[in-house]
């Protein structure tokens, strides 16, 4: 799929088949993910995929915001250590945050591009997701993505509300019109 194709696609897919993701294609989103950025391109940004149920049963219980059944979540995280060693406390508690953004993007534009759906995920425990991982201390998650094929009773994405796509040109209330030279 062309990549402005996935854009166009792209949504928070919510509703998902339970048929398990194939590894060839989980190995193409951690690809994914794995190209992302990350700030002096310090080592800090891990992932956790996980494709247990068990394990993704435990995650939902600590996450409200987890909808559907999904075969597999892929856990961002960040290695605080590392981080703060490389890039000091604004490499720890900004970039990071703003990398592994960028690292669920693409994992969700791969997931698109390969005929999944996918969804962010934020409200959650993150001290209970770092005891169902195993992950250590100084491990901060950042996002949870749960991906898997869209069920085929999906709702359509909603609309972007009034305002979502304001952008302006140069200045502030000069706005930028698409095509305008």
């Amino acid at each position: 799929m062309e990549l402005f194709e996935a854009l166009k696609r792209r949504h928070a897919c919510r509703h998902f088949d339970p048929k398990p993701v194939p590894r060839e294609l989980l190995d193409k989103l951690v690809y994914a993910g794995q190209r992302a950025p990350t700030g002096g391109n310090t080592p800090y940004r891990k992932m956790v995929v996980v494709t247990d149920p068990k394990v993704l049963e435990m995650a939902k219980l600590v996450s409200p915001g987890y909808f559907g059944d999904t075969s597999t979540a892929i856990v961002i995280y960040t290695d605080l250590e590392v981080a703060e060693r490389g890039l000091g406390r604004l490499g720890r508690d900004v970039i990071s945050l703003y990398d592994a953004g960028a690292a669920a993007e693409n994992i969700v534009l791969a997931a698109y591009a390969l005929g999944l759906g996918a969804c962010f995920i934020k409200s959650y425990s993150d001290t209970a997701l770092r005891r169902i991982l195993k992950l250590p201390e100084a491990c901060r998650t950042e996002l949870i993505v749960s991906v898997g094929y869209p069920a085929e009773d999906e709702p359509p994405p909603l609309r972007q509300r009034k305002g979502a796509k304001t952008v302006w040109l140069n200045e502030y209330g000069r706005r930028w019109k698409q095509g305008e030279r």
